[in-house]
């Protein structure tokens, strides 16, 4: 009988039939890995962020600074780079707040923002009461960004609706920065101690929120992105003939200052209604010099990250021993940690200065914690930011603020000022420069990969950027070479304006120190001391990243030991 008939047969052919039917269960029960294992993979190498190193593989020619979490992290949770902020990063391990938007977890029904789960996910929209860490979860614990809670809540960060929150900026309870609650700081900083990713602008505002304060005071950005004020332009040395053309064709004086140091008058125009700003500023640059020439722009307080810190005091440091200018928002000149020092401090937006964290951390940075017992400090402190906010940190405000400290006769002014490259900002700075006064500028927090900001990128400014404890340049601050020196400016013991400490994060935590160690090797403005002073700095310096000066760390560190 042929095979396969008969009793013996047909156990054979079930046998058969039951092997097939356990592959195609196993096929079944295999496949949906494959999709995880993908995702996982797609972003590649190690799950940084896109700013080359070790992401899409290959080698940076310098370390990837995801790799470099400034004492172990940031100030507050996690860092953007091998983790982002909040969690991890995008693009390979996992989100803000949880998972990631592109790369690990992601829409493969893994964690992600999307997915069904309430719990530990980005953007989930979960029901009320759901939800550990999500961002944009409808409440829950640690929430980051907008999470518009109806309930709950511990450690919510900004623009939480309701429901008490914890540490967040903008919310309605704990200790929120211009919320009303317990150790609030309303001074433009924010406390960042769940999201080292949420930057705060001047005045504490978000993005979000400065878009439509922008709208409704009449502000607009340039072609770069750059913030002016509508229709108002500032010149230097504007001759009378060409005043008066102006007026002619429509435009209108609003101020006219006389500059005893920087020399020269101060302008203040509006443009013609019938032009645009851009028709309007061709017209002006066409009729007078455009080197001296250019719109109202408003810079902002280079943005920093700061947390509250464990600590009762900051560390032990003498004074400079200097005189030293400083443009930035007010100081709270009343705290004790200021008695060992001489301040003079004046508005150039308003009729008072206006204290706040940013000006009163970067002044104590100066001003150190006892006296010098070599020479008295005294710092002079421009506040540009107190005032409307229309016109707060304007290049009009600017420029008179580098009149007056030049004219105090202080050698060195340290600017923690971002912005853009402003024609007639730039001029003032040329001037005092040539009569021997050295500008120190924050490098700027923009990113590795971003345009230079100024005044910190002008030639004849001293650039400086921010390393941490392990000499590891500050993953947020730009590149390029405008940046002359290195300073720590990584999780920076600092007092703000109420007398709290802080660790304090940004390049305008490292301008200061190098500011107040070249006004220390001046008596007074000189161009041939301040060329030599510049030079022993550089010879100081303690060369960092590849040999010689760079783009990143410029000639090197500078006080290794602060």
């Amino acid at each position: 009988m042929p095979w396969g008939y008969g009793a013996q047969g047909m156990q054979v052919r079930l046998a058969i039939i039951c092997l097939l039917l356990s592959g195609m269960a196993l096929g079944s029960t295999v496949a949906p890995w494959a999709g995880p294992l993908a995702a996982q993979d797609a972003g590649g190498g190690d799950g940084d962020d896109g700013d080359g190193g070790d992401d899409g593989g290959g080698d940076d020619p310098v370390e990837d600074p995801d790799d470099q979490d400034p004492v172990g992290d940031d100030p507050g949770a996690d860092d953007p780079g091998a983790d982002d902020p909040g969690g991890d990063d995008a693009g390979g391990g996992d989100d803000p707040g949880g998972d990631d938007a592109g790369g690990g977890d992601d829409g493969a029904g893994g964690d992600d923002a999307g997915g069904g789960d309430a719990g530990d996910d980005d953007g989930g929209a979960a029901g009320s009461g759901s939800g550990g860490d999500d961002d944009g979860g409808a409440a829950g614990g640690d929430d980051d960004d907008n999470a518009g809670a109806t309930s709950g809540g511990g450690d919510d960060d900004d623009g939480a609706a309701a429901g008490a929150g914890g540490d967040d900026d903008n919310a309605t309870g704990g200790d929120d920065d211009a919320a009303g609650g317990r150790d609030d700081d309303d001074d433009g900083a924010g406390d960042l101690d769940d999201d080292p990713g949420q930057w705060l602008l001047a005045g504490g505002e978000t993005e979000a929120e400065r878009a439509a304060l922008d709208a409704r005071d009449g502000i607009e950005a340039d072609g770069e992105g750059f913030r002016y004020r509508r229709g108002e332009f500032v010149a230097l040395d504007l001759a009378a003939s060409d005043l008066a053309e102006l007026q002619a064709s429509g435009f209108t004086l609003v101020e006219t200052t006389r500059l005893g140091s920087v020399e020269g008058t101060l302008t203040l125009l509006r443009g013609p209604a019938q032009l645009t700003d851009a028709a309007a500023l061709d017209m002006l640059e066409a009729l007078a010099d455009p080197d001296t020439i250019g719109f109202n722009h408003l810079f902002d307080g280079s943005s920093v990250q700061t947390r509250r810190t464990r600590a009762s005091a900051p560390p032990q440091r003498v004074a400079c021993g200097c005189q030293i200018g400083l443009i930035d928002t007010g100081i709270a000149t009343d705290l004790a940690y200021f008695r060992h020092i001489t301040l003079s401090q004046r508005a150039f937006n308003a009729k008072a200065p206006q204290p706040r964290l940013h000006g009163t951390a970067v002044a104590h940075l100066m001003a150190g914690t006892r006296a010098n017992p070599a020479a008295r400090t005294r710092i002079f402190v421009a506040d540009i930011f107190a005032g409307p906010r229309e016109t707060a940190g304007s290049s009009l405000a600017l420029i008179k603020a580098l009149d007056w400290l030049a004219g105090q006769g202080v050698p060195v002014i340290n600017i923690s000022l971002a912005g853009p490259r402003n024609p007639a900002v730039a001029s003032a700075i040329a001037r005092i420069n040539r009569r021997g006064h050295v500008i120190v500028a924050a490098a700027g927090n923009d990113g590795p990969a971003a345009p230079p900001v100024f005044p910190g990128a002008y030639d004849n400014v001293v650039g400086v950027t921010a390393v941490d404890r392990q000499n590891r340049v500050y993953r947020y601050a730009n590149r390029g070479q405008h940046v002359d020196f290195s300073a720590r400016g990584v999780a920076v013991p600092a007092i703000d304006a109420r007398g709290g400490v802080r660790d304090a994060t940004g390049t305008s935590f490292a301008a200061p120190l190098v500011a107040a160690r070249l006004a220390s090797r001046l008596a007074r403005p000189d161009p041939a001391a301040a060329r030599a002073a510049i030079r022993a700095l550089e010879a100081e310096a303690r060369d960092l990243g590849p040999r010689g000066r760079d783009p990143i760390y410029g000639a090197g560190l500078v006080g290794g030991g602060e």
